[in-house]
């Protein structure tokens, strides 16, 4: 039953991105829900600010672009766990690994668990969560705490990660359009990432295929910076939109 809801809440999404303005009754008749449902789910949406209402329509909020981490999970979850799978090979034991909020490396996160030795550094609470089921060492970048995904950036993160070694990050992206590099949704987390890059010795980005064409709102990273990056098979075309990457892997 959840897992339905979740997907009702991302084509409600997908349905407001696509159309702008929508008038509930119409929107009922897309989802085949009953005027109820979806009024608990718009009530839903709003109360996280991601809709606003008028006169029997709704719409999203501009200002606001990313959706709460469980709902980002269940998109092209496919493409997730493959990039995800791949680039956890990376990982070695006994490394010092930083592993990203984004929901593309979360949805694989268990694959880590036959390594030995790790210690994970994160500023996500999931990963934190999943990363101590798991019996690793775990260090948490504390600091100011984004609400949609239950992550941590902003000064007293970027303090913490100064004084920590990483051999490995993985970091996601929010899109590749318009910014010629990797991104995130919002300026204030890019000092984190920014941080990070500065920290470590290996940068390896993973990246589904369905973000090639999303736009990137803030670059945090140049193609030129990854040592890495772990996406789905691209065409030739979109392999050259990649110039400057040390390496490339496929899956």
């Amino acid at each position: 039953m959840q897992k339905r809801k979740e997907q009702r809440l991302t084509d409600l999404r997908k349905i407001l991105e696509e159309q702008g303005r929508v008038r509930t009754r119409d929107l009922a008749q897309m989802l085949d829900v009953t005027p109820e449902t979806l009024r608990s789910d718009l009530d839903l949406l709003e109360s996280q600010g991601l809709i606003e209402r008028e006169h029997g329509a709704a719409r999203l909020r501009v200002l606001d672009k990313e959706t709460p981490l469980e709902w980002r999970q269940a998109e092209n979850r496919q493409e997730k766990m493959q990039v995800t799978i791949r680039a956890l090979q990376e990982v070695k034991d006994g490394d010092i690994v930083f592993i990203d909020a984004g929901s593309t490396i979360l949805t694989a996160l268990n694959h880590l668990s036959s390594r030995r030795d790790l210690t994970i550094v994160v500023n996500s609470l999931p990963a934190a969560q999943s990363c101590l089921d798991m019996g690793f060492h775990c260090l948490f970048i504390g600091g100011q705490m984004r609400r949609s995904g239950g992550h941590t950036y902003g000064y007293f993160a970027e303090q913490m990660v100064d004084n920590i070694t990483i051999d490995i990050a993985i970091l996601g992206t929010t899109g590749i359009e318009g910014v010629d590099g990797f991104s995130v949704y919002r300026a204030e987390e890019v000092g984190i990432r920014r941080h990070i890059i500065r920290q470590t010795r290996r940068l390896v980005i993973v990246m589904g295929r369905h973000k090639l064409n999303q736009p990137g709102y803030y670059r945090y990273a140049s193609f030129r910076e990854a040592d890495l990056l772990v996406t789905n098979h691209l065409t030739p075309e979109q392999k050259k939109r990649f110039s400057g990457v040390r390496q490339i892997v496929e899956v």
